[in-house]
C-alpha cells in the first residue's frame, strides 16, 4: 500500500446534480493546488468539482518515475465516464500537465461541454539539460527544482508538490505535449486557455501559440498570475471565467 500525505488527498465538491467540472492537477504537484478555485467554483458558481490524485503523485518521486502519461490519462478518463454517466453537462479543467490532460480529452472523450487549460506546459522553461531527458533519465532520476522559494510559499498554504522533478515522468509529459500539439486541430468542443504572464515555468507565450492550435479556442491572459495560477491572486478571477465559459 503506497502512503498518500495528508495534504494530498483528492476532493470531491458536491453542488449542482446537473453539472460537474473535474479539476486536473500539474505533474509532481496534488489535488492541493486547484483546490482554491475547485471551492470558488463550488461555493460560488454552484458546480459539482471533482479533483483526483493522478497515479504517481502525493507520496515520493520513485512511484512518479514508474509511469507514463497514459497512466495518469487513464485515471482522469475514468473519472470522467463517471462524471457523464451521473451529470447532464460535464467539463475537464487542468492546471499545467493536467492542462494537457484536459485537452487530450477533449479529443478523445465523447460527451464534454468543454475544456479549460490552465499554464498547460507547450513550452516549458528550463535549463538545456531538459532537453536530454530521454537520456538523461536514465542516469539522473530526479532534478531539484529551482523555485524553492515558490514552493515553500504554497506549501505554507497548504500545497503538497514533490521538491524535484522525475525525469522519466518529465520525458513521458513531453510525449503528451507533442500528442495534444498533433491533435489540437481536431478538438471540436469549445476551449478556453489561461495563462499567467508572470509563470515562472512555463514560457507565456505558451496559451498564446495553444490557442492558435485550437479552432475557436479563447483565451485569458491572466496579468497577475505565476504558474499555479489556481492558488493565487487571481483565484476567484478564474473561477468567474471558468464560470462564464460553461454559461
Amino acid at each position: 500500500m503506497i502512503y498518500v500525505h495528508g495534504a494530498a488527498e483528492p476532493f470531491f465538491l458536491s453542488g449542482s446534480p446537473e453539472q460537474a467540472i473535474l479539476f486536473l492537477h500539474g505533474l509532481t504537484g496534488s489535488p492541493s493546488e486547484v483546490y482554491p478555485t475547485a471551492l470558488h467554483l463550488n461555493q460560488h458558481y454552484g458546480y459539482t468539482v471533482s479533483g483526483p490524485l493522478l497515479p504517481g503523485h502525493g507520496s515520493h518521486p520513485r512511484f512518479l518515475n514508474r509511469l507514463v502519461w497514459q497512466d495518469w490519462f487513464g485515471a482522469a478518463a475514468e473519472e470522467l465516464t463517471y462524471l457523464l454517466s451521473a451529470y447532464k453537462q460535464v467539463w475537464v479543467a487542468g492546471l499545467s500537465m493536467g492542462g494537457l490532460l484536459a485537452l487530450h480529452a477533449a479529443r478523445q472523450t465523447s460527451g464534454l461541454r468543454g475544456a479549460i487549460s490552465i499554464n498547460a506546459p507547450l513550452y516549458p522553461r528550463g535549463s538545456i539539460l531538459m532537453s536530454f531527458t530521454s537520456v538523461l533519465k536514465y542516469i539522473y532520476p530526479y532534478s531539484k527544482k529551482r523555485n524553492s522559494e515558490q514552493i515553500e510559499a504554497l506549501a505554507a498554504q497548504g500545497r503538497f508538490t514533490y521538491g524535484v522533478m522525475p525525469l522519466g515522468a518529465f520525458d513521458s509529459m513531453k510525449k503528451l505535449r507533442n500528442t495534444v500539439k498533433a491533435e489540437a486541430g481536431g478538438i471540436s468542443i469549445p476551449v478556453l486557455i489561461m495563462q499567467g504572464s508572470r509563470d515562472q515555468v512555463v514560457w507565456p507565450k505558451s496559451g498564446k501559440y495553444l490557442a492558435k492550435m485550437i479552432p475557436g479556442a479563447a483565451l485569458i491572459r491572466l496579468e497577475r498570475s505565476e504558474h499555479i495560477a489556481t492558488m493565487g491572486e487571481e483565484t476567484a478571477r478564474i473561477a468567474q471565467a471558468i464560470s462564464e465559459f460553461a454559461q
